[in-house]
């Protein structure tokens, strides 16, 4: 039996997936960080189908990671922002951008992310515990906790 959603599996990075793993979702979200914010405008800069994006926006606002709000210049029209689900994936998707610049475009991006106030590029994303020392793909564990989510003995 096929698999449609990993809304019930136990792991972080499946369950991440029922809400991201989407084909439109990071680009809709890329274009919500640059400041896009209306319906019309997320359309143009993608060239994304209505109804696909229609259905992207509100899985992306029932997910909680953008807010649908009246617009602050005319209350008639809606706005899609930025919500905290999707403030906190920044560093995510910052990684998952200098990854693509590297290995998918070949270092020959026509992109480059930078520091808006010193112009300076950005570095790699880097992973602390919770001592602050970085660590490694090689330095990381994944146990199972009980389903109480409480710590194991």
């Amino acid at each position: 039996m096929k698999r449609t959603t990993f809304d019930d599996d136990p792991c972080p990075i499946a369950r991440s997936l029922s809400v991201l793993g989407e084909r439109w979702t990071l680009l809709i979200l890329r274009e919500a960080y640059r400041g896009v914010r209306r319906f019309a405008d997320f359309e143009r800069e993608l060239g994304i189908a209505k109804n696909v994006l229609s259905a992207r926006l509100k899985a992306l606002v029932e997910s909680g990671v953008l807010d649908r709000t009246p617009s602050k210049d005319d209350a008639r029209s809606i706005e899609y922002r930025l919500g905290r689900k999707a403030r906190e994936l920044f560093p995510v998707l910052m990684a998952l951008a200098l990854w693509g610049e590297r290995w998918a475009c070949d270092g020959k991006s026509p992109l480059r992310f930078r520091n808006r106030h010193s112009g300076a590029a950005l570095a790699a994303v880097k992973v602390f515990d919770a001592e602050g020392i970085e660590v490694q793909a090689r330095d990381v564990a994944m146990e199972r906790v009980p389903a109480d989510g409480a710590a194991a003995a």
